[in-house]
């Protein structure tokens, strides 16, 4: 059980290195600029496609530097942290990041729908959009946890994001084919296990493709993909001892 004390110093400190990184900051105020500007230059419909499936990166954006940086600093060898307490300010981290990035989608997503009511274009499906984005957005967050005790600062997000980037130039280039994956994706149909086993690995990869597509199906292998990291992380964080720097 989390320490109250020690959850509150996660909650100033977390908080504090979130607010106070330029990149977060820029990407937190840029992504709504750019929904509003898309919904106003092309359509509320165009706009919504592109919110949600961008909305679990708010979560990946909150999971940079999580683990490795504190560690190689020697800032957990404070004696706050003695006894074994610095696993649970590490783990308190990622309780923190999923509140905070938790927080900025509710307030988007709620103006964001309040727009679309205004304008009568806001569906109740759209609810479940939401909901799929937070679980897409809690499993990068334990994925990210989990390459953050490998990796130092946001390599972590930057490992993923240059996989996403590598998946998607995959996925235009089956464009050019008869039937690609992306038409059964968009159709919600897919002819054969081979499709279906491929599909349920890019959501491993791109979870945010479970937020917009018609197959919700695959949101299972997501939340799998959830349960896994988050089981992965506390293996990890159990056996992290400060005096061999995490075993580098």
């Amino acid at each position: 059980m989390l320490d109250t004390a020690l959850l509150t110093l996660t909650w100033r400190v977390t908080r504090k290195r979130l607010f106070g990184s330029p990149p977060a900051l820029a990407a937190a105020l840029a992504f709504p600029a750019f929904i509003a500007w898309i919904g106003l230059r092309d359509s509320y419909v165009t706009a919504a496609r592109l919110f949600y499936f961008l909305l679990p990166h708010a979560f990946l954006i909150a999971a940079q530097d999580a683990v490795r940086t504190d560690i190689e600093s020697g800032a957990l060898e404070n004696a706050l942290f003695s006894g074994g307490r610095f696993r649970g300010f590490l783990m308190a981290k990622g309780l923190v990041a999923a509140a905070v990035a938790g927080g900025y989608v509710f307030l988007l997503s709620g103006i964001f729908a309040a727009w679309g009511m205004a304008l009568g274009a806001f569906r109740a499906s759209d609810i479940v959009r939401i909901g799929l984005a937070l679980l897409a957005g809690l499993y990068y967050l334990a994925l990210a946890g989990v390459l953050s005790h490998f990796l130092r600062g946001g390599s972590n997000v930057l490992a993923l994001l240059l996989a996403q980037g590598a998946v998607l130039a995959a996925l235009l280039f089956t464009v050019s084919a008869r039937t690609g994956l992306l038409d059964y994706a968009a159709s919600g149909r897919f002819p054969g296990l081979g499709p279906k086993l491929l599909f349920g690995g890019l959501a491993l990869i791109l979870p945010n493709v479970v937020v917009t597509g018609r197959p919700t199906i695959f949101a299972a292998a997501v939340l799998a993909g959830l349960v896994a990291a988050l089981l992965v992380q506390t293996r990890l964080l159990r056996k992290l001892e400060l005096g061999s720097r995490g075993g580098s």
